[in-house]
């Protein structure tokens, strides 16, 4: 849930998920967003993939992003243990139809989870910001920070009473 730009504003959501019935942990969610502009989001989620990215055959995450819109669509999908598995693509309606966003990835990087490594990029900005550095990654701002707590309460509430939700302000 990392997609609302300042221009989409959520207004209702509606969940569904299946927890573990050992831990309670979310497994899987499926959920809706609707925005004040007309603008739909389908999002879903599962930690149902067998396997273990730290086990001794590794399987790594298993990753699939598409944001479709009336002037194209941005696409990143890939395994975030294998680097030629996928890639980071723009496809427009116009004459540049599927060709590769010049300052993309033209191999799938996600996070760093190696054992022996420092940990995720993201979490390793957010240390540098907190220290005061001015050389870290602003990944997004206040106001999409904001926008994705409120869809993530909102889902949580929409699968507790099976209903569409107002998003709370």
């Amino acid at each position: 849930v990392h997609v609302c730009s300042a221009g989409l504003t959520p207004q209702k959501v509606f969940c569904s998920m299946n927890h573990s019935a050992q831990s309670g942990a979310d497994l899987s969610f499926s959920g809706t967003v609707v925005c004040d502009n007309g603008i739909n989001m389908s999002l879903s989620g599962t930690a149902l993939l067998p396997g273990n990215e730290h086990a001794k055959v590794r399987i790594g995450k298993r990753i699939s992003i598409h944001i479709y819109g009336d002037q194209g669509a941005i696409l990143y999908t890939g395994d975030d243990d294998d680097l030629q598995s996928g890639k980071l693509e723009y496809m427009a309606y116009e004459e540049d139809k599927g060709t590769i966003i010049p300052d993309g990835c033209s191999t799938f990087q996600f996070e760093n989870t190696e054992l022996d490594g420092m940990g995720p990029e993201s979490l390793l900005n957010f240390i540098d910001a907190c220290l005061g550095k001015e050389d870290y990654y602003v990944g997004a701002d206040t106001l999409v920070g904001y926008r994705t707590v409120q869809i993530i309460e909102a889902l949580y509430r929409s699968c507790a009473t099976g209903e569409l939700v107002d998003v709370a302000k």
